[in-house]
């Protein structure tokens, strides 16, 4: 089923970009978990944190994924911009970071275009392109009949 894919694809992503990251930000590992340890942190409770912000992560995307086998696109597009205020307002409240006027601004264009944008979409779908060989096929047609 859909859950079994998106398993399937998490695996191989991280199978695939396990080595690259690696070698990108391997030499970065040390610094992190000496700085993790410099707060107070155990080499356990930061493996603890890793593995669980992991967990979360796939499950909120695999939630997303099942959501939208299960509603019409136009009703996952607006939780999903729903979801994107909340996920501002909270970080405004959580960090007490005030919002400016001019982030309030940007921020409402950029939900709101994300929201025309999904709503456009599903109820004007894309007709598919003409293919050379149906082009053909019509054309040979119409040589035939005249």
């Amino acid at each position: 089923g859909p859950a079994n894919t998106y398993y399937c694809v998490t695996v191989i992503a991280f199978l695939y970009s396990l080595p690259l990251a690696l070698l990108l930000e391997g030499a970065q590992i040390p610094a992190g978990i000496a700085a993790a340890n410099a707060a107070g942190w155990s080499n356990m409770k930061l493996a603890q944190m890793v593995a669980a912000t992991g967990f979360f992560y796939y499950t909120y995307n695999e939630m997303a994924f099942l959501v939208l086998g299960a509603v019409a696109p136009v009703t996952q597009a607006i939780g999903n911009t729903f979801k994107r205020v909340f996920l501002i307002s909270s970080a405004c409240v959580f960090f007490n970071t005030p919002l400016t006027p001019l982030g309030a601004i940007g921020s409402s264009m950029a939900i709101l275009g994300v929201l025309l944008y999904t709503i456009v979409k599903a109820k004007y779908p894309q007709t598919q392109a003409i293919t050379p060989n149906a082009t053909d096929d019509a054309t040979r047609g119409k040589e035939e009949r005249d």
